[in-house]
Formats: C-alpha cells, structure tokens, sequence
C-alpha cells in the first residue's frame, strides 16, 4: 500500500489529553491522532502539518449516501494541504462528531450538539489557543453544526472564512426531501435498533462498505495516489462496520430534522468570505431510481441547490459559487487542489 511521507511524532499542537490506543473493541488510534475531552465525552481529531503562520483549517464531515461522515473523507485532502512545500502547506484539524471513528458515542448526537462540542474544542487553550486564527472546510451536512458554531462572536471573529462543499440546503422542498426517510427513523427506532442489534444488518453493511471501498478505488487519480493513507481509512471502516456504531448512526440521522430546522434559524454572516463548491452529484442519482416522484423531488432539490447556493455566494460580501462539472460527490478525494483554491480564496478576500 501507498502510504504518504513519514511525519515527525512530535506534537504539532499542545495537548493535554493525548491518547495513543483506542478501546478494547477498536482499531488502535492512528499517529497524530488524539482524544480530547469536552462537554463530558471525548472526541478524536487527526491533525497534519506544521504552517502554524497560517490560518488552522478546521476540516468538517458529513455523510455520503450510507451516512457515513467520519474523518476518513477528508484523509487525501487533508495530507494533500498539509504535506506541500513549506510554503504552500497548511496546518490542519479533522475533527470527529460524537460517535464517529474513534470520538466516543452518546446518548443523544446531533449536528446541534456537535456545535456545542467545537465550541468547546475551538476555545480551549490547552488544544488551539484562544487567538488562532481558523478557516473552516465543511463537507455536506457539516455545515449545519458551522451555522450554528459561527454565532458564538468570539469564534466568528477569529474566523477568516469558509468553503461549503454540496452544503445542506435549506428550504421548504429540500428539508422535506432530506428527512423523507429519517424520520420514519424516528418512528420506527426501537425496531430499526432491535434489527441492527440482532446483526440482521451485517450482510447489508458489509455489501455497502464493500461498493464504497470500491468506488473510492476508481474515484482517486493516480497523480494523488500518495495521498491517500489507505491504514486510516481501514482503521476507520472497521469501526464502521460495528453494530453499535450502526445503531449511532441512525440514532442521530432520526433527529435529522430538528438539525436542519435549528440550522435555518441560524444563516452565516453576510461579511464572512466564503466560497461554495456545488458538484452535480445529485444527478447521478437520477439514473438509477424509476420512482417518478422520487426523481422530480431529486430534480427539485437539485434546481433549489443551485439557487440557494448562488444566493449564499451573492449575500456575502466576498462570496464565490463555484459549480464543478462532475458528479462526483468526494471532491476531498477527487480534486483536493479545487478545495485548495477556496482556501486561497476566502484568505484573499480577507485581507
């Protein structure tokens, strides 16, 4: 396997709760990568490079078809923006919500909680520091919990700007068509709980991470093959492939809903630089389902994408909509150096 260049074990970051051995019942943690505690539960964060001159990029998952939305994602972006020349490198954090890869899991996850966790996380001085500055990267439904993060003023003053990769939209149509299957989460639970407990599941996850690996196999381009450190993302498939990580999956996309609703009440800053990166994943979807309903919703969700996010890009007083021409939904794994040009983006508009 091609694995990225050596790094040195020092600490890049000073850290009081560094954990090198995960539980028992998974994978052991991954150099540079730690465990820390906030709001009473630990989570993991995967940290790269060494540029502490620059902004610290603070690298946010959400899910992909089957939910999951772990650090995994980002691991060929992040050594990609990290592992440059000293000139072009960045510092940077993927952080774990509850419950993903080795963060660990609680009674009650959401989008809403893990914005209380970052805040917490953000403003510790024994992990950042108080005065670093912070570029957030956020992927699918992550921008959720940045919705509701950026209104602690504290943090949204430190913050230089952001890049929304295929956001959550969020209108009317959009909420309804998201929560569509979530919801019957929610009413059903205790069933849906009792089934993945009894491992009448297994088979059916197993074909699914099976069909991920493999995509992600065709989806890399061989010129950024050395980015890709395959023992990560082994390490964190196997937690995935674990009924209690399952049954915590879907235990936070049943209260799905209530995220997106709490996050519309919430919209960014208009003076935050920003850049939107809207791939066209949602029309691969369309060949694939005969449902006629289910694809003029999809057609809907998709058109209100583009306006909404083109909207996002007009309100900022620096905003940048970038539609990319592929339908690709892990540009992190794809075109890392497009995910670096927003970065380069939003620090120029903020000057």
């Amino acid at each position: 396997m091609k694995q990225v260049a050596a790094w040195s074990v020092a600490l890049l970051l000073s850290v009081t709760n560094l954990c090198v051995m995960a539980k028992a019942d998974k994978p052991a943690i991954p150099l540079q990568s730690h465990l820390t505690s906030v709001n009473g539960h630990q989570l993991h964060y995967h940290q790269k490079g060494q540029a502490e001159q620059k902004p610290l990029l603070i690298l946010l998952s959400g899910p992909t078809d089957n939910w999951h939305s772990d650090s995994a994602w980002w691991i060929l972006a992040q050594n990609y923006l990290s592992n440059r020349s000293l000139a072009d490198s960045y510092q940077s954090i993927a952080i774990d919500r509850a419950g993903q890869a080795w963060s660990k899991q609680i009674e009650a996850p959401s989008y809403r909680q893990f914005a209380s966790d970052l805040e917490a996380f953000l403003l510790s001085e024994e992990v950042i520091g108080s005065e670093r500055e912070l570029v957030f990267v956020a992927f699918a439904s992550s921008n959720l919990s940045l919705q509701l993060l950026l209104n602690n003023p504290k943090l949204r003053t430190r913050t230089r700007g952001v890049v929304l990769i295929d956001p959550d939209v969020l209108t009317p149509h959009s909420i309804q068509h998201y929560t569509s299957e979530t919801e019957g989460y929610k009413e059903g639970w205790q069933g849906l709980k009792d089934y993945i407990k009894a491992g009448k599941y297994e088979q059916r996850i197993e074909q699914k991470l099976k069909a991920e690996r493999e995509h992600l196999m065709t989806l890399i381009p061989k010129e950024l093959e050395d980015f890709m450190d395959w023992d990560y993302y082994d390490a964190v498939e196997a937690i995935r492939n674990t009924r209690d990580y399952q049954i915590h999956k879907f235990l936070e996309a049943s209260v799905y809903k209530e995220d997106l609703e709490a996050a519309v009440k919430h919209p960014l800053d208009s003076e935050l630089p920003l850049v939107v990166l809207d791939t066209d994943f949602e029309s691969a979807y369309l060949a694939t389902i005969e449902d006629e309903a289910v694809k003029a919703s999809i057609a809907k969700w998709r058109k209100e994408g583009i306006e909404w996010y083109f909207e996002l890009a007009k309100t900022s007083d620096c905003g940048a909509y970038w539609p990319v021409d592929t339908k690709e939904h892990l540009l992190m794994m794809s075109q890392p150096e497009l995910i670096e040009q927003a970065i380069e983006k939003v620090l120029t508009c903020s000057k």
